[in-house]
């Protein structure tokens, strides 16, 4: 009996100093509810989660920059750290990125011209790129020009 009651306090302590936690990192705006998880995998720690550093590389994971990491040591984490014996300590890490960001799109000559024609066009170039104003408004009199003359020759 006296042995029973040893076991049962051993793994009491066990278990108490097995802890969940979670923290959380917002990179760049962070995501927004609704976002899909990107990146889910246990990371692994040795001797009591001292020793392992896993590095996750944002920017592959989420072009647009905005993310947020959650890492948590869970409740299945720590069973494993226990029946291991504190040798290897694993924690989840998930990673969800905001919508949007960088693409690449394919423009014809025709509709680069349609963007310059609109009027909001010098509008934007002027809030955003006040140093390229002047290669704009020339793009802008090339095109018109161009505009001209084929309605000129029609």
């Amino acid at each position: 009996m006296k042995k029973h009651t040893i076991v049962m306090l051993v793994a009491g302590l066990c278990l108490l100093f097995t802890g969940c936690y979670k923290h959380t990192y917002t990179i760049g705006e962070g995501a927004t509810t609704g976002s899909k998880v990107a990146y889910e995998h246990w990371h692994h720690h040795w001797i009591f989660g001292i020793i392992g550093d896993e590095n996750v590389n944002i920017s592959e994971i989420c072009p647009s920059g905005n993310a947020t990491i959650h890492e948590e040591r869970s409740f299945l984490n720590g069973i494993v750290d226990v029946l291991i014996g504190f040798i290897y300590s694993p924690t989840t890490v998930t990673v969800i990125c905001a919508e949007g960001g960088e693409t690449e799109i394919e423009l014809t000559s025709d509709k680069i011209a349609m963007i310059v024609a609109d009027p909001r066009f010098l509008l934007a170039v002027e809030e955003y790129a006040p140093e390229r104003l002047a290669d704009a408004t020339m793009a802008l009199q090339y095109l018109e020009l161009n505009e001209f003359r084929l309605a000129a020759l029609e």
